[in-house]
Parts: C-alpha cells; structure tokens; sequence
C-alpha cells in the first residue's frame, strides 16, 4: 500500500516562510559621524528555549557585551501539522497535467490533503528601538494575510498558500541584574493553509480523434 515519495511539500513552505523574514534591517546611528547603518537582521530555524539559552550562556565575555553582539535576531520554528477538513476535496479527486494524444503524457497526483501548519517566530534585540524597527516590518504584511506561491511539484507548480498572523506578545527577560542582562523578545505565532500531495503518477490523455463516437436518436 505504502511506497517511498517525497514531493517536499512541507520542506519547501518551512524556507518560504523563513524567507519571508530574511530581507529585514535595523538602522544604527554611527555615534562619529551620526549617519545610520543598517544591519540585515539573520534568521535560523530554533525553537525559543533553545536560542535564549544560547544568548545567556556563560562566557568569558560580559554577558551585556555578548548579547550586544548576537543581537538582534530572529528565530522561527514549525510547531505543528493538523488535517483541515474543511477544505478537503474528494479522495479520488486528480489532478493532472495531461497532454492530448495517447500514452503517457503527463502527470496525475490521486490525493492531495489540506493541512493547517503552525509557525512560531521569536524577534530577539537588547533595545527597544531595534525591536519596534522589527515588528513595524512584520506587522503590516500580514492584513489580513500574506500569500506565498509555492512550486509543490510538476502537477502543482503555482499554488497559493496564505498566512495568517494569529498572535503576537513583546516580553523583556532579565537574568541577573536589572542593568547587566537584558533581552527583549517578540514572538509571532503564524497558521500557513497549505497542501501534502500524494505520489505523482504517470496520466495518459485521450485525443477525440481515438476516440469512438457515440451516435444520439
């Protein structure tokens, strides 16, 4: 019944949506010549505890200095999968990418499911100006909305998949004292309407020339 496919449905919307994120900046005023720099704001697929523990562990630079250093930066991880029925179309639904003539000639995928797919995305700055900078350049793109079109494979190459912005909470982690270590932290949760896409098989199309024609009284 089960034989290997793998038509990277799921690999490919986790770096869309990480790309969504990977153009962002933050301006710095050079304190010699008051101009502001920019600086491209990185993205690493991380869960939240995993990268705060990495920002606050112990080294033999001052921890103020080091988070200066590592911040700011964003962090995102899938958290989970779940079938949506309501958009599920019929089980021996095909799609297919057929050419006229008979033989094979193209493509058919004989199950396609609806899946609602979560994303969490962490904003880590030590000023409170870099993170309002961040958030300013989320925020808007997702009214209500942001769709990505996505290459699923050879019978889906242009499917639109829409995110929507759930939730959003700013917090400010302290460890130690007040002035030594500090880290805020925006966290967005996302849900990406997407598709998995059953094995890809081999269609064949039927020209009307080889066809029998059907005589009506």
């Amino acid at each position: 019944m089960f034989g290997y496919y793998y038509n990277q449905n799921l690999r490919k919307l986790v770096v869309a949506f990480g790309s969504l994120f990977s153009n962002i900046e933050v301006a710095h005023t050079d304190p010699d010549t008051s101009l502001p720099t920019n600086i491209r704001v990185p993205v690493h697929y991380s869960s939240q505890e995993k990268f705060i523990q990495r920002l606050l562990q112990p080294s033999s630079i001052s921890t103020g200095t080091r988070i200066e250093l590592q911040v700011p930066i964003i962090s995102f991880n899938m958290n989970s999968i779940v079938a949506d029925p309501g958009r599920r179309l019929g089980r021996f639904i095909q799609n297919t990418n057929v050419t006229q003539g008979c033989g094979p000639s193209g493509s058919a995928i004989g199950s396609q499911i609806p899946v609602n797919v979560s994303f969490s995305l962490f904003v880590y700055t030590r000023h409170t100006d870099d993170m309002l900078q961040i958030v300013e350049q989320i925020m808007p793109y997702f009214v209500p909305e942001h769709i990505v079109t996505l290459d699923m494979n050879t019978v889906q190459p242009d499917m639109q998949i829409p995110i929507i912005m759930v939730s959003n909470n700013l917090t400010e982690r302290y460890e130690g004292d007040f002035s030594s270590r500090r880290l805020n932290i925006a966290s967005f949760q996302f849900l990406a309407k997407s598709w998995i896409f059953g094995e890809i098989k081999p269609a064949t199309g039927i020209s009307a020339a080889n066809t029998i024609p059907i005589i009506l009284d």
